[in-house]
């Protein structure tokens, strides 16, 4: 069978999860090619294993999530391996994390060396990134998941960085930590499971999603502010829900007078992302 043969038997199998991205996506990873402009180049080769692609699709037309299904799923345009122990990366997080990088540049210069944290780093997207970005850098990751954090470990060990990994449960792992100059951190958040879609629910980790009340690890992280663990100049990155910013400012407010902090939108103009900041050499007010 030929590629081209391949492409249009599974397209007449097209339904609502095996769509034309996924028959591609399979295609692409069975042939290794780099995008689809070079399949189509390929289309009359013939493919490596007819027997997987067709495992791959059977997985995905039952609802399979497509990264678990190959193993892996792309972050800011890079591969990250990743297993139903870990949360598929979202575009909001892509988004954090670049966020996140122009934040410390602003703060911290282009290459500062620092200490950065990510807690419930799952895969290890947001710590590695920054890393890649930051190599002087000191990164810590820690997440309550053993199995998250070898995920995340073949993660950094494929980008060719080194990660402090800690096993443990929020502050937990850092707490004899000093000057820490960045938290990053996408902590579950969700809290009622009738607002999860049935392939999120069936299929990705409840440990990773759901937090009740929805607050309840914003709460432990912004103790890093009382608990002396932060820099005199520090910078504190989430993603939140989007209906999060009224109970997140209360807290905020309630807790940290007059520390600034600031909400942000997504590319759907969705409320998404908190940075909190100490900095008095910037204007960064809510």
């Amino acid at each position: 069978m030929t590629y081209r043969e391949a492409y249009f038997k599974y397209l007449k199998l097209e339904d609502k999860y095996l769509n034309k991205t996924a028959i591609k996506s399979i295609l692409l990873d069975d042939g290794k090619f780099a995008d689809f402009s070079n399949l189509i180049r390929h289309f009359d080769d013939e493919v490596k294993d007819e027997s997987k692609i067709e495992e791959f699709s059977n997985r995905v037309k039952t609802g399979e999530p497509l990264q678990y299904v190959l193993g892996y799923a792309y972050f800011v345009n890079s591969n990250y391996v990743v297993s139903p122990d870990v949360l598929i990366p979202r575009q909001e997080t892509e988004e954090l994390a670049v966020g996140t990088l122009k934040m410390i540049i602003k703060m911290f210069g282009r290459d500062p060396n620092i200490k950065i944290v990510d807690i419930g780093t799952g895969s290890g997207i947001l710590g590695i990134y920054l890393k890649e970005y930051f190599p002087n850098s000191e990164v810590i990751c820690t997440d309550i998941s053993e199995k998250c954090i070898k995920i995340s470990q073949i993660n950094a060990k494929n980008h060719n960085v080194e990660i402090d990994y800690r096993v443990g449960n929020m502050l937990e792992p850092i707490i004899e930590e000093k000057g820490i100059s960045v938290i990053v951190s996408n902590p579950p958040y969700i809290g009622d499971e009738k607002t999860v879609d049935s392939q999120t629910l069936k299929y990705e980790p409840h440990l990773a999603l759901f937090a009740k009340p929805k607050t309840k690890y914003y709460e432990e992280i912004f103790k890093a502010i009382d608990q002396n663990l932060l820099a005199d100049r520090f910078l504190m990155a989430f993603e939140i829900g989007e209906d999060m910013e009224e109970e997140l400012t209360h807290l905020i407010e309630n807790n940290y007078m007059g520390i600034m902090y600031k909400f942000e939108k997504d590319l759907y103009g969705k409320t998404r992302f908190l940075y909190i900041v100490k900095d008095e050499t910037i204007s960064y007010e809510a």
